[in-house]
C-alpha cells in the first residue's frame, strides 16, 4: 500500500482535519489534546493507514520516515482526552 494517502481513511482524515507533519512528541501531543471526538477518530484510521504503509515499504529511509510519523501520530492520538 505505497499509496496510503490516496486510501479512503486518509481521505476521510483529510476531510475531517488537516494533520501535520509533527517534530517532536510534545508537539503531537500538544496538538492531540486539543481534538474533539470526530477529529480523534480520523486521526486514529489515518495513523493506522500510514502504519499499514511503513511495513510494507521496501526502502529502508522511506520505511523509517513512514515509521516515525505513524509513532508521533499514534503519541497525538493518545493525547486525545474526551470531554
Amino acid at each position: 500500500m505505497k499509496n496510503w494517502h490516496k486510501t479512503a481513511a486518509y481521505r476521510h482524515a483529510l476531510r475531517t482535519m488537516l494533520i501535520p507533519i509533527f517534530v517532536s512528541t510534545e508537539q503531537a501531543m500538544e496538538w492531540g489534546s486539543r481534538l474533539n471526538v470526530k477529529q480523534h477518530a480520523a486521526l486514529v484510521k489515518a495513523q493506522r493507514a500510514l502504519s499499514d504503509t511503513a511495513l510494507e515499504e521496501c526502502n529502508s529511509q522511506r520505511k523509517l520516515n513512514l515509521a516515525t510519523q505513524s509513532q508521533l501520530m499514534r503519541e497525538a492520538a493518545q493525547a486525545f482526552a474526551p470531554a
